[in-house]
């Protein structure tokens, strides 16, 4: 470890001078990044960035803007949020939705920017960053999908949002690397106004302080940081003598960042300590792992073996010790899934079983010390237990999108007394220093460390999970099903009833029985070719709506909904098509020549783009002039404006046409996903009401 230690050391010492600056600037660019509404999780895009070693502030810059790819109308901004942190993808749940499982807390922190489309800068300052792989996700800021209005495709301005993302660097000044036994002295002013110095801590120190002195005690303020994956400590030093206390990550680099803020200069001297004798609580006992990986993304475990065993066996637990089990996540690779920890009581006599309990502390980094009232003492207060494992079974907890590094698991088992009354506290999420009758004991317990995408590999049977990739990096997520949401689809807020479902279903499947109205009057009036397309209509808007609004509960699909969907589109716009040429009113040839060229041009149509505005707009305009111009032919042949006769041009046809466009306005502008299936249903109605009124009478077109 010692000549690994060294190689790093010297090539950091060659990069230093290529570090040494003093203001911020631009060090990667991250542009186009087009941004989705968030509905899950697996609508985020990833944008990474490296932050170099040698860095003493960091800017993340975003820019979003909206841009034009077609529709009527201008880009409205949108609300977008951004979420920002280090060595993995920030879990966040905007939506506010339940998990079932159980999750770890007080997680590395991550940073929140909201933002809007409009074109401006925002900017996330970092102080002593912590070097290394830092992840921003972004997206389109959630809003309550049942009030998101259903507009018709080119109906508006049809927008993409835009992400450009910047890193902006500021390198430190003085950049040295740093011997942790020894006294090293740093000289600052105003032009040279920051320092950073690496160092290499020895796993012995597993309480270290930082003690440091400024020669112009309160005349200067001076920013002190210590970071190593994570930020570690930090303080504003305005006198003579300061000290910093932190636990120092197990093989892994450290930085000390100084900046002075204020003042003229000040030569600062830093001392490192080990206080780990001060805080011992016995011996330390290392559980040995190995790492199973397994040919897919995010599948591995670590597993105990004994001798040349394969399977995973139990390891003893003792009272004068403290057992701790160490393992790595790697960077990128490892960071796309769900870890998964396990703990149960293994080969415990049934009668001892209830008396016995077993704390759990995780910690990354460093391991934590179990206090004697079952507490984690952490890097800087004491916090209930991780994982609480008692005689009831197996306890398990998970970790999403794990941050990388060397994590720690600390076990200690406790033997409790009966009317044990302070364990009840201690043991049920509070933090005790200390409890009377609770006792460390022996037992034997065997752990499941394993990684898996999502939790463990399953979406609580409501979805299924599935690896995305964004950004170049990949990582798992659920696809729910049935209007159930949330990280492992166990949220069911937006889950329907099966007595509104059926209410769904019967509204949007029944309403298309008005076109038995539309089909009979089509065959009296002797239109035989529109009561074939008024009838395809029905059927297939029928079960179109069967098949999509059962939420797979009740649904009656009789073939592949995308077949349906077609079927339905298709002859909606047929059916405007022949109707618009029925009342055009040509000779027979002509009118089956319209009839035929139409179909085969909306069936191109509608297999193209069959929610696309100008799919209905093609028959709906076409007809249109169509009827124009053969009513406009015939006022002309006979001097006269008055065609066609009275009733159907005073009645039946502005009423038709006032209907149809009262439907036209509810389906184009008032559909929402919350009323969705009164307004549709209402659609159907109107369409084949408006059917009946402007299919003409033969004698009123003569």
């Amino acid at each position: 470890m010692r000549d690994i230690v060294l190689v790093i050391s010297f090539a950091w010492i060659l990069a230093i001078e290529r570090c040494l600056g003093g203001k911020l600037e631009r060090f990667a660019h991250r542009p186009n990044n087009v941004l989705d509404d968030y509905y899950a999780y697996r609508h985020i895009s990833i944008i990474h960035f490296n932050v170099p070693d040698c860095t003493v502030t960091a800017g993340f810059k975003f820019t979003v803007k909206e841009e034009k790819i077609g529709g009527i109308g201008r880009c409205s901004a949108r609300n977008v949020s951004v979420f920002l942190k280090s060595g993995s993808l920030p879990f966040v749940r905007p939506d506010g939705s339940k998990i079932a499982a159980k999750l770890m807390k007080g997680r590395r922190r991550y940073y929140t920017l909201d933002m809007e489309s409009n074109g401006d800068e925002y900017m996330i300052r970092i102080d002593a960053p912590a070097p290394g792989d830092w992840y921003a996700i972004a997206f389109r800021s959630w809003s309550d999908p049942d009030n998101g209005k259903i507009t018709q495709q080119g109906l508006g301005a049809s927008c993409d949002t835009v992400l450009d993302a910047e890193l902006l660097l500021e390198y430190a000044s003085i950049v040295s690397p740093m011997d942790p036994k020894l006294e090293y002295e740093v000289h600052m002013n105003e032009s040279v106004d920051s320092a950073v110095m690496q160092l290499f801590i020895p796993d012995e120190f597993v309480d270290s302080s930082l003690s440091l002195k400024s020669t112009c005690g309160e005349e200067c303020r001076i920013a002190v940081h210590v970071i190593a994956e994570d930020h570690l400590a930090g303080m504003i030093m305005n006198t003579t003598n300061a000290t910093v206390f932190f636990k120092p990550y197990s093989d892994a680099f450290h930085y000390v960042t100084l900046r002075l803020l204020s003042g003229e200069s000040s030569n600062v001297s830093l001392q490192f300590l080990d206080n780990s004798a001060a805080h011992d609580s016995g011996q330390v006992k290392s559980v040995d792992l190995m790492r199973k990986s397994l040919p897919d993304f995010f599948l591995f475990d670590y597993e105990h073996l004994r001798g040349n065993s394969t399977k995973p066996s139990a390891f003893n637990l003792t009272s004068d010790t403290l057992s701790v089990l160490s393992f790595e996540i790697g960077r990128v690779y490892d960071v796309g899934g769900t870890l998964t920890l396990g703990l149960k009581l293994a080969d415990v006599k049934e009668k001892e079983k209830k008396n016995i309990i077993v704390i759990a502390c995780i910690s990354l980094g460093y391991y934590s010390n179990i206090t004697a009232g079952g507490g984690c003492t952490r890097m800087e207060n004491t916090t209930a237990a991780d994982i609480y494992v008692n005689y009831t079974g197996s306890a398990t907890l998970h970790i999403p999108f794990p941050e990388p590094g060397i994590w720690h698991i600390s076990l200690r088992a406790f033997c409790l007394e009966e009317n044990c009354h302070c364990a009840v506290t201690c043991l049920n999420g509070t933090a005790c220093e200390d409890c009377d009758c609770m006792s460390p004991c022996n037992t034997k317990v065997e752990s499941r460390i394993s990684s898996s995408p999502c939790i463990e590999g399953r979406c609580n049977s409501h979805g299924k999970c599935m690896h995305y990739m964004s950004g170049g990096f990949v990582f798992a997520a659920c696809h729910c099903s049935g209007a159930y949401r949330g990280f492992d689809c166990a949220d069911d807020t937006y889950v329907l009833s099966n007595s509104d479902i059926i209410v769904r279903v019967l509204l949007l499947t029944f309403s298309n029985l008005a076109f038995i109205g539309s089909v009979y009057v089509a065959v009296r009036r002797e239109y035989f070719t529109e009561a074939i397309v008024y009838a395809a209509v029905m059927f297939f808007s029928t079960f179109y709506h069967a098949c999509e609004a059962g939420e797979d509960v009740y649904s009656v699909c009789i073939m592949r909904l995308s077949v349906l969907q077609f079927c339905d589109f298709f002859n909606a716009l047929l059916s405007i098509w022949v109707t618009l040429v029925a009342m055009a009113s040509f000779g027979p040839k002509l009118t089956a020549f319209c009839q035929i060229t139409g179909a085969v041009i909306l069936a191109m149509s509608a297999e193209m783009d069959r929610t696309a505005l100008w799919v209905f707009l093609l028959p709906a305009i076409t007809g249109s002039a169509l009827i124009g111009l053969s009513w406009g032919m015939r006022c002309k042949r006979r001097g006269t404006v008055r065609y066609p006769s009275r009733p159907y041009r005073s009645i039946y046809f502005p009423a038709g046409l006032l209907l149809v466009s009262l439907g036209l306005v509810c389906y184009a502008f008032l559909q929402t996903r919350r009323n969705y299936y009164i307004v549709h249903s209402f659609w159907h109605v109107c369409v084949a009401i408006g059917a009946i009124l402007l299919l003409p009478k033969r004698q009123y077109m003569k």
